[in-house]
């Protein structure tokens, strides 16, 4: 199995173009979450943390049932579910530089980089086109991804304010 993770930019774009204008107006923003899930049921979320002062502490994971319920999370059929895989199968993944990798030695964390550095190029590019200009925001708002299982998160915790700010 061979899945070009490239394929699926437009989507993660779209998507977050999508979540970015149904934000109400009225509600600030302080971090942009996109966090997701590899593996078992493959979803993406776009969550507006609207805490003045919000941080990377798992917030975002309160609202994952309530948004794959009302249709709001993304979801990723097209990415593998792990314990139906065929024994023997090999997974290659192509990476957003459009390197091949074979994901099988280490599935978790390889896997979860690859989606991880896609969401991560995602909000970068949007922040650039403008996506966010729009958006009410509190003064230091931030852009992150992380994985629930936290095999995959940006910025590191201590980076925090440098490449990921949204203004």
């Amino acid at each position: 199995m061979r899945i070009d993770i490239r394929k699926d930019l437009p989507d993660f774009r779209a998507y977050l173009i999508e979540r970015t204008k149904a934000h109400p107006a009225n509600e600030p923003v302080g971090l942009i979450q996109l966090g997701f899930e590899f593996g078992q049921s493959n979803y993406i979320v776009l969550v507006m943390d609207t805490r003045p002062e919000a941080e990377p502490d798992g917030e975002w994971t309160n609202e994952i049932d309530a948004m794959i319920d009302n249709g709001t999370a993304l979801m990723r059929p097209n990415l593998p579910i792990w314990h139906e895989l065929p024994e023997g199968e090999r997974v290659r993944f192509i990476d957003v530089s459009g390197k091949e990798i074979d994901v099988m030695d280490d599935p978790d964390n390889l896997i979860c980089g690859i989606i991880g550095e896609a969401l991560k190029q995602t909000l970068l590019t949007a922040r650039t086109e403008g996506v966010f200009k729009n958006l009410p925001k509190h003064p230091r708002c931030q852009l992150g991804v992380e994985n629930i299982e936290g095999y995959f998160g940006w910025p590191k915790y201590e980076d925090r304010g440098k490449e990921n700010s949204v203004s």
